[in-house]
């Protein structure tokens, strides 16, 4: 797999309570890897070229030891954004399979490990429109992704 971009298009763009789950394999060797909600990119930007809009960037950066990994969560509106730096727990071992959904909000952007059926293990204020969103993309050293679903919400409250 190439390191930029893995892409898949919303089949409609997301609304409150909208979910996106990913199920993929890190290259056991990975030195980053990242999931990016991207709004279009203007005709100029190639699709190889960083989006200018991301509401979005959820990194994960692993140093030689994984005891020293970090999160860092940002956005970019033209330019990158003040990033929140964060402990990585959500996938140390790169050699297991990882599974993770994304809960789009009108306000935040709420990411569960697995499943569910827990707190939020992380989240993001959202500072683009949710509703522009049209694309997810995974960047770096994925080795393949088994898995990227679009559950909507459809109306029903949780």
């Amino acid at each position: 797999m190439s390191n930029r971009p893995f892409t898949a298009k919303f089949p409609r763009y997301p609304e409150n309570g909208d979910e996106v789950f990913i199920r993929g394999k890190l290259k056991d060797d990975a030195k980053s890897f990242s999931v990016n909600f991207c709004l279009p990119r203007p005709a100029q930007v190639a699709e190889h070229q960083t989006p200018p809009y991301i509401a979005l960037h959820f990194k994960t950066i692993y140093d030689e030891s994984d005891a020293t990994s970090r999160v860092v969560l940002n956005w970019k509106n033209l330019q990158w954004q003040q990033e929140e730096v964060l402990d990585n727990y959500w996938h140390v071992d790169r050699s297991q399979t990882f599974r993770v959904v994304f809960r789009l909000h009108e306000d935040c952007i709420k990411v569960f490990v697995n499943s569910v059926d827990h707190p939020p293990d992380y989240q993001f204020p959202v500072q683009l429109p949710l509703d522009q969103i049209e694309s997810i993309e995974l960047w770096d050293d994925v080795e393949h992704v088994e898995e990227i679903s679009f559950r909507y919400d459809n109306g029903n409250s949780y």
